[in-house]
């Protein structure tokens, strides 16, 4: 995979609007309880988050998907950077989504793994994997997924993740993965946490 960067902020917006129309036309899980271009922006203003953290992968040249990971002990050396980040990107939220679908996105930024893995040591965490429309059915989820894979088991550590759909869960599964756990909110919205584990 090949990590993202020296980007213009045109090619980093068009990632974060291909992200966001491929989570989006899944159909299901709280990005279609708001409006299309609500959920766009939102995932576009996620994706400069990552991107400006250094976490934001691609599949190839031809960036047929798309996926953020890290290191659980990685967090602990962002320091000011995390903190800069992570309140511009609230700031943004706050200014370019509207309160009413803001609101119902508020759950999705939780982590149920952050409390079920409280006690481990180390995991690598994977966040907003998308495959682009035109890719998708041809095994790029496999190919994203490939690499934190491999660098949790070559480290004897989980690779762990949560997603609110249920149909995202059963695909996980299918590559390996192991649900541990459904975290029901008080909006109704599930969120299921799945590792993977070699050891």
């Amino acid at each position: 995979m090949i990590k993202l960067e020296n980007l213009t902020k045109e090619e980093l917006q068009q990632i974060g609007i291909v992200i966001g129309e491929a989570f989006y036309d899944e159909g299901e899980g709280s990005f279609t309880t708001i409006p299309r271009e609500d959920a766009i922006k939102l995932l576009q203003i996620m994706c400069e988050y990552y991107y400006n953290m250094n976490l934001l992968y691609t599949t190839s040249d031809k960036q047929e998907g798309f996926v953020a990971y890290w290191y659980k002990h990685d967090e602990q050396q962002w320091g000011f950077n995390i903190l800069k980040a992570f309140f511009r990107m609230i700031y943004r939220y706050i200014k370019e989504i509207p309160y009413s679908s803001l609101r119902k996105m508020i759950p999705l930024m939780n982590n149920p793994y952050e409390k079920t893995y409280a006690n481990t040591e180390d995991y690598v965490v994977v966040s907003m994997l998308a495959v682009k429309k035109e890719y998708q059915g041809q095994g790029y989820m496999r190919v994203l997924l490939a690499e934190p894979f491999h660098n949790a088991s070559s480290n004897h550590i989980p690779c762990i993740l949560d997603t609110d759909t249920l149909l995202k869960a059963q695909k996980y599964q299918h590559l390996g993965m192991k649900l541990v756990e459904e975290t029901t909110f008080l909006n109704g919205q599930i969120m299921y946490t799945l590792e993977y584990r070699t050891s």
